[in-house]
């Protein structure tokens, strides 16, 4: 019983809402700064653009000719593990 009075006091409270009217200048205003804000020149979106198209470029070849680089190395490593001694023939009689 002392639960249901709580929720009914509860739902009771909200019959004391005031509701709240908007000023009537209010729309007009909000309008006036969304029309106000500045926008971006669209040369600046494509000078923003070309950077970032430039910079991903120098990435991709950094990177691939770093994966050359690496290519490379493994290469020359490999064929010197191969002939560290010059000696092409094993000899038997050792």
């Amino acid at each position: 019983m002392e639960k249901e009075n709580w929720i009914n006091e509860i739902i009771d409270s909200t019959n004391q809402i005031v509701k709240v009217h908007p000023s009537d200048g209010l729309y007009a205003r909000i309008q006036s700064q969304i029309n106000a804000q500045k926008t971006i020149d669209i040369k600046w979106v494509w000078l923003a653009a070309a950077s970032i198209l430039l910079l991903a470029s120098i990435n991709i070849k950094v990177i691939l000719n770093e994966i050359q680089s690496e290519k490379e190395i493994q290469e020359t490593a490999l064929i010197a593990s191969i002939s560290d001694t010059n000696q092409f023939y094993k000899n038997n009689y050792e």
